[in-house]
Formats: C-alpha cells, structure tokens, sequence
C-alpha cells in the first residue's frame, strides 16, 4: 500500500459560518473511510507553502494539494494517485471540476447535487463514464492535483507548492487531467443575475426594492431591460460596495433593523430571492413590507424547498448535513414547504397569486425514491419532491 499524504491548504479566507460549513464539509469527504496509509496535513496559509515546507514528509510516496475550498471524496483521491502511479509519463495529475480556470477541466456535472449522498453519486457516475481516461494539457488549475515525491527533486526548495504545475512544461514535465474523477468548486455565487424571477416583474414596474441585492447583478439586468429606479439592501459591504455601481442606490445593513429605522421607500415591487430563509422572523418582515409596498403592489421571493426528495433521503439516512449554498447552506435558519410559504404570505395580509417549483434535474436513483415515496403517501406531489426551489409571488391588498 502506498502511503499518501493530503495537505489542504486552506489560503485566506474569511473565517465566516458559510466558509466554515464548506471545510467540515472537505473535511468529511476527505476522512471518510481514511486508511492508515494515508495522512491529512490542513495548511492554515499559502503564501510561503513551499516544497521546503513539506520537506518533514518525506517518508510519503504520494503528495496531494488541496488549495482552498474543493469537495473531492477519499476514494477520489485514492483513485487519482492510482492512475500516477499506472502513468509513469505524467508527472501531476489533476480532477475535474465544474469551475476550473483550465477548460479542459471544466465538466458540468450530470445532476443537481443537493446533499453529500447526491454528490457521491454524481461523482461515481462521472467515474463509470470516464474511467482512467488521461488527456495531456500544457497547465492544470491549482486548486487540486497529485504528484510523486520524486518530481519534487526538479525543482527549487523555495519554489511555492502551487505553483509547480504551472512551471511543469518549462522544465519537461507533463500534466494529466483525469476525466473520471470529479472535485467540486464554488464560484461566483453572489454574481447571480437571477433571471428566473426577473421574468416574473411587471415591464411597467418602475420603482423596485431587491433585498439581498449582493453584487446588484439582477438590478443591473432589469434596469437594462426596463426603465426603472432600483434599490438594494445588503447586509454584506463589500458586496454592497459593487452593488453601488450597478444600482440607483444601495442601503447597507440588516434588514430586520432597516425595517424599523425608516430607511425603506414606497416601491412597486420588492423583491426577495433567497432572503426569508436567513432571517430570525421573516413572518413580522413580510407583514412590516407591506407598508412599503403600493397597493397593488408586487413580492416575489424565492426560497429552497426543505419538502425536496434529497432532503427527506439524508434525514432517512440519519444525516442532516450543512452544505454550502444549497437548500440546507450554513446561514438557513428558517425552512419552508410550499404550504408554509403560502400561508406565511396569507398570515402577513398578501393576496397569493402563483407559486411555482424550480427543479434542476434529479439523478434517477432520486426519481426512484421518489416513486417509493408516491407509493407509501399519495398526497405528496411529485413535482414538489423534485423541486430545489419555490418561488412565490404575492399582491399587497
């Protein structure tokens, strides 16, 4: 057996509970079924991580670099230092991955994955499809890649240890991509334009409130489209700070404390997308709004759907796992079925006029649970079982 070591490197970044929900994440995929052969180093800072650092290890026939936030499982890892070793003409092996700089890592993953399980699934189906296949690039993103202590003999002992891949080719050394093994990375998620509500806004709207604005994106788009005022509300100032450029104008703060602090206008339509499941009491926001919302008036929000078959799998599988930016992300303190959406909107005074599912695939061995489920409870629907999201729309009376 090979002994392999695993150093996550988790660079700089903002110690945060979405973050910190992510790395018990890594964490977990990284350990599960862990063998003795293998060894997992976490790395506080990268700036002067270099092949002197490790110099300690090097009793480790296998080193793996993890840079940052990357889900990628033990058997993976186990999977990718096997094919090293089966491909003596490689020196630095890399997964793919649905975000990579590189394009020839880029892979767009089959299914939506919700959950731990759903991604394990996604991850050996890739597997089955590709198996070992290996293609050759000039460059390989940093974020992941594994090698043989002995490459390390060609380079510098100052050189940093993300850096290698990259001076790879200058020195005669080549770079793998395996096909068949897939790591997941998180983008941009605040860069969203959020187009499946911006078809829901009235093209006569004029005046718009979108709370949880983050970059302004989504205003920017209607303001294009339409022309209309917008103003933001985000909590974040960074985001807020970008949001400004974008927008007619940008209030920053919490949104449950901007409510009583009289800060808020009278819009047409207010917008909500993926905001209620954050707050401590959505039910007094919605119903507060209405003062700011014309008669006739528009809501729209949008929230995860905790009724998704994923969801109700894990729970009946004893898990209820955190995981960032999906139905159950580290910052959701409050979580709604479609019924409960609906009547928190009717308890608030709202005239309810559509609610609507959002559903991003479903890997059949989810559409076969949810045919189990349909056989053991009739009134459930499939439709909501499948969706990842429910977007409400509603009038202020």
């Amino acid at each position: 057996m090979f002994k392999t070591i695993i150093f996550l490197v988790k660079g700089n970044y903002s110690p945060d509970i979405e973050n910190e929900t992510a790395f018990r994440v890594c964490r977990r995929l990284l350990t599960e079924n862990m063998d003795d052969s293998t060894k997992l180093v976490e790395i506080s800072d990268n700036s002067y991580f270099t092949i002197k650092d490790i110099s300690a290890y090097s009793d480790y026939k296998i080193y793996v670099f993890i840079n940052g936030i990357v889900f990628i499982t033990y058997k993976s890892i186990k999977e990718l230092a096997r094919i090293l070793l089966n491909q003596n003409n490689f020196s630095f092996i890399a997964p793919v991955s649905n975000e990579s700089e590189v394009s020839a890592q880029k892979l767009a993953p089959p299914y939506l994955y919700q959950t731990i399980s759903v991604f394990k699934w996604v991850v050996d189906d890739i597997y089955k499809k590709f198996k070992d296949e290996i293609i050759e690039a000039d460059n390989i993103d940093n974020f992941c890649f594994v090698c043989n202590k002995h490459v390390l003999d060609n380079f510098s002992s100052n050189v940093t240890i993300f850096d290698l891949a990259s001076k790879a080719k200058n020195i005669g050394l080549r770079n793998g991509i395996a096909k068949g093994i897939y790591s997941h990375r998180y983008g941009n998620v605040y860069e969203s334009g959020r187009e499946d509500l911006l078809k829901y806004i009235n093209e006569e709207v004029r005046k718009v409130l979108d709370i949880g604005c983050a970059r302004g994106l989504f205003g920017e788009l209607l303001k294009k489209r339409q022309k209309c005022n917008v103003t933001g509300v985000e909590f974040d100032k960074a985001l807020a700070d970008f949001a400004y450029t974008r927008l007619d104008k940008v209030i920053i703060g919490d949104i449950e404390e901007i409510i009583d602090e009289n800060k808020l206008d009278v819009y047409d339509c207010i917008v909500c997308g993926d905001i209620l499941e954050h707050l401590k009491d959505p039910w007094r926001l919605l119903k507060s709004l209405r003062s700011n919302l014309i008669k006739g008036g528009t809501i729209i929000a949008s929230v995860p759907n905790i009724n998704n078959w994923a969801i109700i799998y894990e729970m009946l599988m004893g898990r209820w796992d955190y995981v960032p930016f999906s139905i159950l992300s580290g910052t959701h303190i409050r979580f709604f079925t479609r019924q409960t959406l609906i009547e928190m909107f009717m308890d608030a005074g709202y005239l309810v006029e559509n609610v609507f599912y959002q559903s991003i695939g479903v890997h059949p061995r989810g559409n076969e649970f949810i045919k189990r489920m349909l056989k053991l409870e009739s009134k459930l629907k499939v439709e909501e079982l499948q969706a990842s999201e429910i977007v409400i729309i509603a009038r202020n009376v």
